[in-house]
């Protein structure tokens, strides 16, 4: 019934389990009032026993849904390892809410009543609509539910006489339709995600190099900022001459031009450094680390970025960098602070002919003067 989810969509649908609160407190008011109905008519033990037992289990699925909720934003960023064993969670409650109420429903078929034998059926139904349109997200979860809440409820129909056969088959009935709707309302859901997943996805990238936008960038430096103290630096820089590529070749080199080189930057920084296209050729990263880390990744960049490129002309082009980075400790500086010191001495590196420029206690002169590698242990 399911299909291949990637991670960010399982995640979403998993989360969706905790808007379930307000149905299952409907189930617990609902138990609880047809136990005591079901006790007024009949004291029977075996009845009650089931309905105090399917409201203990409803009480305790909806303890499990405020936990999630309140825990929401944890289980957002937790380890998919954790967000699978909650999904478990959800699992087990869910059926042991089902079970409680198949139970309820045979104990209340034995009763001589008929009358009462609409009670389990209200029930049955009500909660299987529940259960499809709020379940469904966890297709495996929903199914079994609604098996363990019908199948009971069929057999005590057929065991009820030849004249109950044809109630069981109708269930029988309703019980594949409830899988289908679950199926379906499943396949909807997943959709809605990926495709919001994907617009947002797109709100945050620069279509052309795929990089991050301003937006994301701004997001990204906030979320780092919320973590440990460490220290921070942010690299702005431009291409000198891109103006001449566009003139020269046209539009469409200067595009192919600029998604090599945001090709090049992603191949050159780790993972845990953000890289982000700013401006027509503007360029940010945001890099934890020391000043000596931040130079190793400037000439790395420098380096990568200025190597001849191949966009679909007679002969390759190449541009040069102008780059200033600057330091910082975080959560103490902001996005902004950075980028305006990195900017004015990427300005300041381009007007003395171009290359690399951070704090003066690393670099004496505007233009690029390289370290050694080995002095300053960069990494390969």
């Amino acid at each position: 019934m399911r299909q291949e989810e990637p991670e960010p969509v399982y995640r979403e649908l998993v989360d969706a389990l905790a808007d379930n609160v307000v149905p299952m407190a409907i189930l617990c008011a609902t138990m609880a009032a047809a136990g005591t109905y079901v006790w007024s008519i009949r004291p029977d033990p075996l009845t009650t026993a089931a309905s105090l037992l399917c409201t203990a289990t409803t009480f305790v699925k909806i303890v499990t849904i405020l936990h999630h909720r309140h825990h929401r934003a944890a289980y957002r960023g937790a380890a998919l390892d954790r967000v699978r064993w909650h999904e478990f969670v959800h699992f087990v409650t869910t059926v042991a809410v089902c079970l409680s109420i198949g139970l309820f429903s045979v104990a209340v078929y034995a009763l001589p009543y008929p009358v009462l034998h609409l009670l389990p059926i209200a029930i049955t139904f009500g909660y299987s609509g529940g259960l499809i349109a709020r379940a469904s997200v966890r297709p495996h979860i929903a199914g079994i539910a609604i098996l363990c809440l019908i199948v009971p409820n069929m057999l005590a129909q057929m065991l009820s006489g030849e004249h109950h056969l044809f109630i069981a088959l109708i269930l029988m009935v309703f019980a594949a339709a409830g899988l289908q709707s679950v199926a379906f309302v499943y396949d909807t859901a997943r959709r809605a995600v990926m495709l919001r997943l994907e617009l947002e996805q797109l709100a945050r990238r620069d279509p052309l190099t795929g990089l991050l936008n301003r937006l994301a960038l701004r997001e990204a430096f906030e979320a780092l900022a919320s973590g440990v103290r460490q220290p921070v630096v942010v690299h702005a820089f431009d291409l000198d001459g891109f103006k001449g590529v566009n003139d020269r070749f046209g539009h469409l080199a200067g595009d192919r031009l600029l998604a090599l080189l945001a090709a090049r930057i992603q191949s050159s920084i780790r993972d845990d450094t953000i890289a982000a296209r700013i401006g027509g050729d503007e360029f940010v990263m945001v890099q934890l680390g020391d000043e000596a880390a931040a130079w190793c990744l400037a000439r790395r960049i420098h380096d990568q970025l200025t190597r001849p490129c191949d966009v679909g002309q007679a002969e390759p082009v190449s541009v040069g960098l102008s780059l200033g980075y600057a330091v910082g400790q975080l959560p103490d500086v902001s996005l902004e602070a950075l980028i305006q010191q990195a900017d004015a001495r990427s300005y300041a590196v381009k007007r003395a002919g171009g290359g690399i420029r951070g704090p003066e206690a690393l670099v004496d002169e505007p233009a690029i003067t390289f370290v050694p590698v080995e002095v300053l242990n960069c990494p390969v």
